[in-house]
């Protein structure tokens, strides 16, 4: 376990509404899971805007990009920089996952 400095004042007070450690570690909680959600509202936001571009979520992008050919010179036609969006799709894809499932771990271990 890390130590953590707390300024004494604050541990007096903590004092008298039960234990320390379990305090702290709970408003630790609360702040950690805040931003975590924070992060997830912003991959969220940025995959829909790619989501709403190309009509679809980013893994059936992907697929089909590669997998279709039609698809894939459609896609070059409308868009000649779509590479560069599937890049930036793809990292706000693995960013809404990565947060998401840190998300769950920490609600699921109440």
């Amino acid at each position: 376990m890390t130590m953590i400095a707390v300024q004494e004042k604050y541990l007096d007070t903590l004092k008298a509404f039960g234990d320390v450690n379990a305090q702290i570690n709970q408003v630790i909680e609360d702040y950690v899971t805040r931003r975590i959600i924070e992060r997830v509202r912003i991959a969220r936001e940025n995959t829909r805007e790619f989501e709403a571009k190309y009509a679809m979520p980013y893994a059936t992008f992907a697929e089909r990009v590669q997998l279709n050919e039609d698809f894939y010179n459609q896609v070059s036609q409308a868009n000649p920089l779509w590479e560069q969006d599937a890049l930036v799709w793809r990292h706000w894809s693995e960013e809404l996952q990565h947060w998401n499932s840190e998300l769950n771990d920490i609600l699921n271990k109440s």
